[in-house]
């Protein structure tokens, strides 16, 4: 920007924002004011000493149409319309609302006068950065219509000052970014709570996704009442606070025990003989359940937030949330009853080696019945983890998504043993010697027969178009 055109600039220490302003709006300048604190800037346009839009950089964006179909203020069809025509203009996106009846423009005035407060704000209250008016940067058009300095000037020092309060009652744990999600545990019906309807829009967006800021936002609701709200709703405990940082640590340990998974599975597939495929995804889907025990051993909720715990202590807790299923599943597989917990692990050693003590067709019967019974244990282990470390958040969808991936080859290598025990029976059924069923048969079923034959894809292809 040329500096020419530059006619004011300083440090917020020495002219606040709400200086600033005033400055402006009496002179009735035309042009753009910068204000910086940090990694955040806040760009104000101004015509004849009006604000005619305002822009905020270093705060995501939030996704309104989504939150106002949380509050079923519009439906998820109309709004991927618009939010598809719209691209990430908020005001556009608006607009189009408005010329389609489903919004009232006073409606869109009101959001659009409450966003530039909000921001306002919030930057009234930066005690360090700078700012520098820019006279000749022309204000682009806006839907919004101008709004008066003063009128905005009081109702941003009010929300200030509300926040003071907030920040003077010590509840300083809550700040514009803080994430809310639905705590998974919650069950009984809201309602019989006696929320008002402001408590139950608050906790219908506490989704794991929105920051109190953008909740603010959509309900057009002070940041500072919105804090009130999710304190209350925290003590209700239907609610909890994301830790932002932790969900990505999360996330990312989560997803390598997948990945590795994944491998070991591509190592293991090629067997030309039924017992050492079996054998061979018997030993993945262990190794695939204790991956996942570990991480939970790191991650899980009642685990949380008591640093370094004892390892006997995390046994313990792993032990009793997952025993009582494995005996469970025991009493419809009983190979099961083989399989112990030790140190947190499950040990499958007695059913890896029972080729020591089992032979032929009997050996093979018990591996089949190891692998039903693990792969039903594996769903219910990720299932609980993934519900109680993220619930029914984002990251929960997302790492949902990637999971299936992985139990869609489990799945593969399982039918194609199918395929192969069915038509073994089949050639029982008729007479035939056993023996013709060579290992050669079984490759063919268990690597994949062509698409054209009616066989099932590869895990790869499966892969790829998921």
């Amino acid at each position: 920007m040329d500096q020419q055109d530059r006619i004011m600039d300083g440090d917020l220490q020495t002219l606040g924002l709400q200086s600033i302003l005033k400055m402006l709006a009496l002179s009735e300048k035309t042009g753009k004011l910068f204000v910086s604190s940090g990694p955040e800037t806040l760009s104000i346009s101004l015509r004849k000493g009006q604000i005619v839009g305002l822009h905020e950089e270093g705060v995501a964006q939030s996704d309104l149409l989504g939150m106002l179909c949380l509050v079923n203020k519009l439906d998820p069809p109309r709004a991927q319309m618009i939010r598809e025509m719209a691209q990430g203009n908020m005001q556009m996106a608006l607009a189009m609302l408005v010329e389609r009846g489903w919004m009232s423009a006073n409606e869109m005035q009101r959001c659009l006068e409450f966003a530039v407060t909000q921001s306002i704000s919030h930057a009234l209250r930066w005690v360090n950065g700078r700012f520098a008016f820019h006279r000749q940067i022309v204000p682009l058009e806006t839907t919004m219509q101008p709004l008066n300095i003063d009128s905005v000037l009081l109702e941003a020092l009010r929300q200030a000052d509300e926040w003071e309060e907030i920040v003077g009652e010590g509840l300083t744990h809550l700040t514009r970014t803080t994430v809310a999600r639905w705590l998974p545990e919650v069950s009984n019906d809201v309602r019989s709570l006696g929320l008002s309807q402001e408590y139950i829009e608050v906790l219908c967006l506490a989704n794991g996704e929105l920051p109190l800021q953008a909740v603010s936002l959509v309900l057009m609701t002070p940041e500072a009442r919105v804090a009130r709200i999710m304190v209350r709703l925290l003590e209700l405990r239907l609610i909890e606070v994301v830790d932002t940082a932790m969900e990505t640590e999360l996330q990312q340990d989560l997803s390598n025990v997948i990945i590795k998974c994944q491998y070991t599975l591509a190592y293991q597939r090629h067997s030309s003989h039924p017992e050492q495929h079996l054998l061979g995804l018997i030993t993945t889907l262990s190794e695939c359940i204790n991956g996942l025990l570990s991480h939970h051993g790191k991650f899980a909720r009642s685990l949380r937030g008591r640093g370094q715990l004892p390892s006997a202590e995390i046994v313990r807790y792993l032990e009793r949330r997952f025993a009582p299923s494995l005996q469970t599943l025991a009493k419809q597989h009983s190979i099961l009853e083989t399989a112990t917990f030790a140190y947190g692990q499950l040990d499958c050693s007695d059913i890896l080696t029972l080729n020591k003590v089992v032979k032929g067709e009997q050996l093979e019967e018990f591996y089949w019945e190891a692998v039903q019974g693990l792969a039903a244990f594996l769903r219910f282990v990720f299932t609980t983890l993934l519900t109680d470390e993220v619930g029914n958040s984002h990251t929960g969808r997302q790492l949902s998504v990637a999971w299936k991936v992985f139990l869609s080859e489990i799945d593969h290598e399982v039918q194609q043993y199918q395929v192969y025990r069915a038509h073994r029976h089949t050639q029982m059924a008729r007479g035939r010697d056993t023996m013709q069923s060579s290992p050669v048969g079984l490759m063919q079923n268990l690597n994949g027969t062509p698409e054209r034959d009616g066989g099932l894809r590869s895990p790869e292809t499966q892969r790829r178009s998921i």
